[in-house]
């Protein structure tokens, strides 16, 4: 016995109306994502230290050609993220206190909130306390937050070089953390900005060479080595 196959036909006023729900629908969509984008960024705003909230790379001040080329390399950075995204280009800020490396990371960071991307600021010894605790907690809990730490289009580390060991230098679970956190980065192509206070040669002694040359792999250090704002 074979089967017939009928053609439905859709009237002309049928499918404008159709068309109507769907551009309705289509609307709704794009206000709920405008929603939930707005309600992020107010909570990562929030979250932010108001010596840093709003503020913007007009903001940074440039007294030396050295502080004008980290400013328009990073704002490069920003203005073609989509682009270092593909590539998984990191970041490493290298240079004493008060130079204004902390003030750039959360620049660059509400640039690219702004932008519409996903990122992170942490200071090292705190999400790494947390990264243990979901580690005792049960492997499920810590997976979960490796993922989230793992998948974020940028992650910043403040402090990268300081831990709770000897000196505090990062004691070896920190170490070990660091190195799994930024190898599953690196394996993903996402963009890592990590800042110290110390020097490159006390970076490799700190994380370890495998660390850093995964960061630098793809990536670029800066010094900021000029004198520190806080003495004026």
């Amino acid at each position: 016995m074979q089967l017939r196959t009928r053609k439905i036909e859709i009237s002309p006023d049928h499918q404008a109306t159709l068309a109507m729900l769907e551009a309705h629908n289509e609307a709704i969509r794009k206000i709920e994502d405008e929603k939930k984008q707005n309600e992020y960024l107010e909570d990562v705003l929030n979250e932010i230290p108001l010596r840093f909230r709003h503020k913007s790379f007009a903001d940074f001040e440039i007294e030396c050609t050295a502080q004008a080329e980290v400013i328009k390399i990073i704002e490069s950075y920003a203005n073609t993220f989509s682009d270092r995204l593909l590539e998984g280009s990191s970041i490493i800020f290298l240079g004493v206190p008060g130079t204004g490396k902390t003030l750039l990371a959360f620049i660059l960071y509400q640039h690219l909130v702004k932008s519409g991307f996903r990122a992170e600021y942490q200071p090292s010894l705190h999400f790494l306390r947390l990264l243990q605790e979901k580690q005792f907690e049960s492997y499920h809990a810590f997976g979960s937050l490796l993922k989230f730490y793992k998948e974020l289009p940028l992650l910043i580390i403040d402090e990268v070089t300081e831990g709770s060991g000897k000196g505090a230098h990062p004691a070896d679970w920190e170490r070990h953390l660091l190195r799994m956190l930024i190898d599953a980065r690196y394996q993903e192509n996402r963009c890592t900005l990590v800042i110290t206070n110390r020097s490159r040669k006390e970076l490799i002694e700190r994380l370890g060479e495998p660390t850093v040359d995964r960061l630098s792999e793809k990536g670029i250090s800066l010094a900021f080595n000029w004198n520190s704002y806080r003495r004026k």
